[in-house]
């Protein structure tokens, strides 16, 4: 993975959707995904997602130790029964099943964390019909 977390914040800060979406598809992802119960009864929660303020997002890391850093200081928010795996996924992929309406958190807990909004996710899709 070869994303920078300061380039896509520098995108997303100057309203660059042709900036974001360059960055966006020639780089991977990683999104968390929790399952719960026994092995045998397994259920999946699938992606982990946020509400911030009135905006839906889907929480996202530019790299898999960012990912790994969050489930390490962020351990209160899993409950005990839960596993939390990492999904590498590729950026135009992450654009294109991303849920309407929705914005993306990228590497929350950190320093470089930003809230890329739905309206401004929509502009970036209008450059790709």
């Amino acid at each position: 993975m070869s994303n920078s977390p300061s380039s896509i914040h520098d995108a997303v800060t100057e309203r660059d959707p042709r900036q974001f979406l360059d960055l966006m598809v020639g780089g991977e992802f990683v999104l968390l995904s929790t399952t719960r119960g026994e092995e045998d009864e397994q259920q999946n929660m699938g992606a982990i997602t946020a509400e911030i303020g009135d905006i839906e997002v889907l929480v996202v890391f530019s790299t898999e130790q960012s990912a790994g850093h969050f489930v390490h200081e962020s351990g209160d928010l899993f409950e005990e029964d839960e596993e939390v795996d990492g999904i590498v996924v590729e950026g135009d992929a992450l654009l294109d099943y991303l849920p309407e309406g929705f914005g993306i958190l990228l590497d929350p807990e950190s320093d470089e964390a930003i809230v890329v909004e739905p309206s401004f996710i929509a502009a970036v899709r209008e450059l790709r019909a």
